[in-house]
């Protein structure tokens, strides 16, 4: 139950940002949040998983379904099984009351409303999978501006200086810099 993962478990928080397979650039498919949540790999630890056992299939309360392979989530102790966001109990429109999080997958991988976790040893396509689309569906590395100021132009020692915004997100392999070229000039950070 929720009650036995909050109270038995050690939580771990991270900032997560969510991005869906679906997001055209630039897309409002995407948000980061404090996410709560339990390791995957403590709570299989308990349940004694038998050695023949391959994945999980895990079933939401929308109908939707996914297959996580068991040694994926062996592989990774960030695989989180989250009830909360911000300190809060996941909204009901954002999973409550669980949804998991796999680093580095859309959000395609990731079932909200959890409502049952079978482990067996049969992989089963998932809701999205039997549908054609990708498998693994690994976040891929994208970078948008989104924003140009020119109502803000700033000049400075004879140059003009328009700001820009926008997001540059890799999945959980992150961002070390991002580069801005304007017409045929320099690459500049």
């Amino acid at each position: 139950t929720l009650d036995e993962i909050q109270n038995n478990y050690e939580s771990r928080d991270q900032y997560i940002t969510l991005s869906c397979i679906s997001g055209r650039i630039p897309t409002s498919l995407i948000s980061t949040t404090w996410w709560t949540g339990v390791s995957l790999q403590k709570i299989l630890a308990d349940v004694k998983v038998r050695p023949e056992a391959r994945y999980l299939i895990i079933t939401s309360g929308d109908g939707f379904y996914e297959t996580v392979d068991l040694d994926l989530i062996a592989s990774d102790e960030r695989i989180m099984l989250a009830y909360a966001w911000d300190g809060q109990p996941i909204p009901f429109d954002h999973g409550f009351p669980f949804r998991i999080w796999l680093p580095d997958r859309y959000g395609m991988k990731r079932p909200k409303w959890i409502t049952g976790i079978e482990v067996t040893d049969q992989y089963q396509e998932g809701y999205w999978v039997e549908r054609s689309w990708d498998e693994v569906a690994q976040v891929q590395a994208t970078a948008v501006i989104d924003r140009v100021a020119v109502e803000e132009i700033v000049e400075t020692d004879g140059q003009k200086l328009v700001p820009i915004g926008g997001s540059a997100f890799a999945g959980a392999r992150g961002i070390s810099k991002v580069e801005v070229r304007v017409d045929d000039g320099p690459w500049e950070e």
